[in-house]
């Protein structure tokens, strides 16, 4: 998922005596094992721990209907933004839990002009459960943190929870991602995106392509156009409807459905894709 997406800060060297407790989140359908020099800092659709000197974090992006083609992507495809860039470092690895799968990858990258190492790993639920979570800490201490980095992610267990998705829950699945529709088999000339921020601020952007053909040659036209405004998602009788209110006062809805990892809106089906232009 945004897509809100994960703050990488340093880590740092922890004592071979630290014990590991059990997190156990029942709103998102999962528990991992957290080493005892952590401490709950936020739990809402991104999860973090830290100790006690606010330089170590392990951060959870919880991402219910997360698909394994998703994962696939944030693991293999890397994250940057203003303050932080980071890419994988080889090829994601499988791994199979309990009720679910998973993905993990080393990762490298400069966070505020800082040289750092990591894991990162997205999980998928046999049950609708979908996280991303990255371990990371400084580059020339790595080799320390790696061991316990690896025990966590591999530590994750999903469990029963209540797989409906509220409207709050989807507000923070869609913040800080982009919605896309692609054009049909008859009409592939057509695309249309929405970009959704986490400040409630949205774009949406259309774009058409046509192209003749002449004895000559051939000619290629392009068109696109961009509003803005600000979302939100509702109850709407138990279910939940996405809000759009442009700038110039126009307002439209449709409403949300999540199909085993899929989203439609008003029946049709968008792609979730990175969103590269708010988060």
């Amino acid at each position: 998922m945004t897509r809100t997406m994960l703050l990488l800060l340093p880590a740092l060297l922890f004592s071979a005596s630290s014990m590991a407790k059990t997190f156990v989140n029942e709103d998102f359908g999962y528990t991992m094992e957290v080493d005892d020099a952590y401490q709950l800092i936020r739990n809402d659709d991104v999860t973090l721990f830290s100790d006690e000197t606010g330089n170590s974090l392990i951060a959870i992006k919880n991402w219910p209907g997360l698909s394994e083609e998703a994962a696939r992507d944030y693991i293999q495809h890397g994250y940057q933004d203003e303050k932080v860039a980071i890419v994988a470092t080889g090829d994601a690895e499988e791994v199979t839990l309990e009720k679910g799968k998973g993905l993990l990858a080393d990762v490298q990258g400069i966070v505020e002009r800082k040289l750092i190492k990591g894991i990162t790993g997205g999980f998928v639920g046999d049950d609708g459960q979908g996280l991303v979570v990255l371990f990371s800490g400084p580059a020339a201490e790595w080799g320390n943190l790696a061991a316990m980095a690896r025990q966590a992610m591999t530590s994750i267990r999903f469990v029963a929870y209540d797989a409906s998705m509220s409207a709050i829950d989807w507000f923070h699945l869609l913040a800080g991602t982009r919605l896309s529709l692609r054009g049909t088999s008859s009409d592939n000339s057509r695309r249309e995106d929405l970009y959704f921020c986490s400040d409630g601020s949205f774009k949406h952007r259309i774009q058409r392509s046509s192209s003749q053909q002449f004895d000559t040659g051939s000619a290629f036209g392009f068109a696109a156009k961009s509003k803005s405004g600000l979302w939100t998602v509702v109850d709407d009788n138990g279910a939940s409807r996405l809000m759009l209110r442009y700038s110039d006062g126009r307002e439209e809805s449709a409403l949300l459905e999540d199909r085993n990892g899929r989203t439609f809106l008003d029946g049709q089906r968008y792609y979730m894709m990175r969103n590269h232009r708010c988060r």
